[in-house]
């Protein structure tokens, strides 16, 4: 990904967790992004509960932009 965006949600491969997981970037570091776990597959779940919806993925491990539709 050329440009990743605070507060927009993304495919990547979470560091630590074996499949893909969908999520919106909460803070953008040197080599890596901080994201809130949107979706994921049931056998990572334990896993991404215990790390409080809240993984790091490097940069080029962000596989696509997803559109999300938030409800309040």
């Amino acid at each position: 990904m050329e440009t990743i965006e605070i507060g927009l949600a993304y495919e990547c491969r979470a560091i630590g967790i074996k499949n893909e997981v969908v999520g919106i970037v909460e803070q953008l570091y040197n080599n890596t992004i901080l994201i809130n776990v949107l979706d994921c597959d049931q056998s990572d779940r334990a896993a991404i509960i215990e790390l409080q919806n809240r993984l790091l993925v490097k940069y080029e491990d962000v596989l696509s932009y997803i559109e999300v539709e938030y409800t309040a």
